[in-house]
């Protein structure tokens, strides 16, 4: 990885049906949490803890209350394009894909658009650029990590990685923020369909991990993190940023 992204993409194509009606007129990502959506919240905590100014945003389900909100960026002090998940590429795998077919051949930052997390991650991952990895994944620590995707380490080299396993023995847990080198998209476009008839992100990572075996490394998150997928992480995601209140009228300074 020759240099950090000046790129990110964020993957906001979801629906999100464990929301409820709270998705029924908008994407997952375009829930309102403490008055403002769940993908400005992300997009404004990149802003404050990394030089990125440039953001792709997969889009697909209700794609026009994300386009009307955000715009072309410039109200928000960073630049915006915006590409739709072909129906034909579902799944993380597709998303990420379509997004990288029309970016230049370089290192992205990559979030799905519903990870909430304190903004020194971001920065945490920066850092960790050096010239012989081509994937940098995010992990944090989860109690049990069967729901999410499993990541099997030795040190900060990523072993293997399985989306939702069963009986796992590892506490590490895929944490949705990832830097990739432009090696990830050949390993995207010869992705097979998973059983449940999607492109995984995971399913990419290990195919990488099988190709470089010591070229994928891992970061490990510090302090918040929040995959926004229920209700129930909603209502802690609210009391979090709540708290945060006093430090985000200071940061909105920068906007």
């Amino acid at each position: 990885m020759s240099a950090p992204p000046r790129w990110c993409v964020l993957l906001a194509a979801g629906k999100g049906t464990r929301l409820g009606h709270l998705t029924r007129n908008v994407p997952k990502p375009m829930v309102p949490i403490a008055g403002r959506p769940l993908l400005e919240h992300i997009l404004r905590n990149i802003c404050e803890a990394t030089p990125i100014r440039d953001f792709t945003i997969v889009v697909q389900y209700r794609a026009e209350s994300i386009r009307h909100h955000f715009g072309d960026g410039s109200s928000f002090g960073v630049r915006i394009r915006y590409v739709r998940q072909p129906e034909d590429q579902p799944g993380t795998g597709g998303a990420l894909r379509a997004a990288l077919e029309s970016l230049p051949a370089e290192p992205v930052l990559m979030s799905f658009g519903d990870i909430l997390t304190d903004p020194s991650n971001y920065r945490r991952l920066l850092h960790a650029c050096m010239s012989d990895v081509v994937a940098i994944i995010s992990v944090n620590w989860l109690p049990d990590v069967s729901d999410g995707g499993g990541v099997w380490l030795e040190g900060d080299r990523v072993l293997r990685v399985e989306e939702k396993p069963r009986h796992p023995d590892t506490n590490w847990n895929l944490a949705g923020v990832h830097i990739f080198s432009p090696a990830i998209l050949p390993v995207l476009r010869e992705l097979p369909l998973s059983a449940r008839g999607e492109y995984e992100l995971t399913d990419a990572i290990q195919r990488l991990l099988h190709q470089y075996p010591d070229a994928v490394r891992a970061v490990r998150f510090e302090g918040y993190w929040n995959d926004v997928g229920t209700p129930e992480r909603l209502q802690q995601a609210k009391q979090y940023l709540q708290d945060c209140q006093p430090t985000q009228a200071n940061r909105d300074l920068k906007f």
